[in-house]
């Protein structure tokens, strides 16, 4: 039996990237074949009936569910039993962080059933649109919403040892990308600026080594105090971030710094100390300046392509709602001039 399903974002909430899950109510809608109902659409007890048992697979912990059920008929006179599910609750996600803080994260419903594939297959509802409420978007200051969503069917093993135990369900997702204005200015920035004044411990003359190392090792130390407080923002996950990548190398570049200050006083006898000091300087700046650049570029080139195609995207959904609506508007019309004949 082919049950087709339709998921509805009525409402996102917050969404926690530490926990890896987010809140939201969902309405999930339902229909399938029923011969048995009678032609004018009366249900008599929903219990007589069958049910596929559908259920939400990333749902996490009880969420509040209320249901519906009514008869619906398509152009043919057959009747199919409509399930409206209203979820209330939390929804695990795994999130992909590579790109953090200039990520964009998949918010997705699973939708599957209890019996068993061969029984049951869950598909899309074509004739309803999946649909995103973006006005009802509680954390718009650290996400923007898009509007469009995207489905895909899976097949979910129940168990391991048994090929044959496999489920239906289709994953219904919409998207959301994070606004990094917050972490480009209080983390990029202040460690852009941390990651500067070591080259001001030059100014100190070289006999002084002990004064630069004092100064540097305190830059390094602000640095790793820094990076401390950022990663528990953060799930332990295995792989670096962008703004790992970018804190690693300033604190590379704070440690070569530290070295150069150590090695200074094997050139306190040299009389081309200052001269070889003033070259390790400018290739140290230039390498920063550039590492600085090119980390730019980088981000322009992957993370923002995602968000360019993710806007894309939405004006593409946003012109098939124009035109959905233009052909409404046209069988309205229609519809009127006949009852008018």
């Amino acid at each position: 039996i082919k049950v087709q399903v339709c998921v509805q974002f009525f409402k996102v909430g917050e969404i926690d990237t530490l926990k890896e899950q987010y809140t939201a109510d969902v309405i999930v809608r339902a229909r399938w074949r029923e011969p048995t109902l009678l032609s004018n659409g009366d249900i008599t007890d929903i219990k007589h009936y069958w049910n596929p048992k559908l259920y939400i697979e990333n749902s996490y912990g009880d969420p509040k569910e209320m249901f519906r059920y009514r008869v619906v008929f398509n152009e043919k006179g057959e009747a199919f039993m409509s399930e409206k599910r209203t979820v209330k609750g939390t929804f695990m996600e795994n999130l992909e962080l590579d790109d953090f803080p200039f990520d964009v994260q998949d918010l997705t419903i699973t939708v599957a059933s209890e019996f068993p594939y061969s029984e049951v297959e869950v598909i899309e509802d074509w004739e309803s649109r999946h649909m995103v409420n973006k006005q009802s978007f509680v954390d718009e200051q650290e996400w923007h919403l898009y509007a469009h969503t995207e489905c895909l069917r899976r097949e979910l093993m129940i168990d391991q040892f048994d090929p044959n135990a496999r489920r239906s369900a289709i994953s219904v997702k919409c998207r959301a990308a994070r606004r990094p204005g917050y972490f480009i200015w209080n983390i990029f920035m202040v460690t852009f600026l941390i990651c500067s004044l070591s080259f001001a411990t030059f100014s100190v003359h070289k006999s002084r080594v002990e004064n630069r190392l004092q100064l540097s090792f305190t830059l390094v130390l602000t640095a790793v105090a820094f990076k401390s407080v950022v990663n528990q923002s953060l799930p332990r996950i295995s792989y670096l971030t962008y703004m790992d990548k970018y804190l690693l190398a300033s604190m590379i570049m704070l440690s070569a710094v530290c070295t150069w200050h150590g090695l200074v006083t094997m050139l306190s006898k040299d009389s081309n100390a200052d001269y070889i000091e003033s070259i390790v300087l400018g290739c140290l700046g230039v390498v920063y300046f550039l590492y600085n650049v090119g980390f730019c570029i980088m981000i322009y080139l992957f993370p923002c392509k995602k968000r360019r195609i993710m806007s894309q995207k939405d004006k593409e959904h946003e012109k098939l709602n124009v035109i959905e609506n233009v052909a409404r508007a046209k069988n309205l019309q229609r519809g009127k001039s006949k009852t008018c004949d």
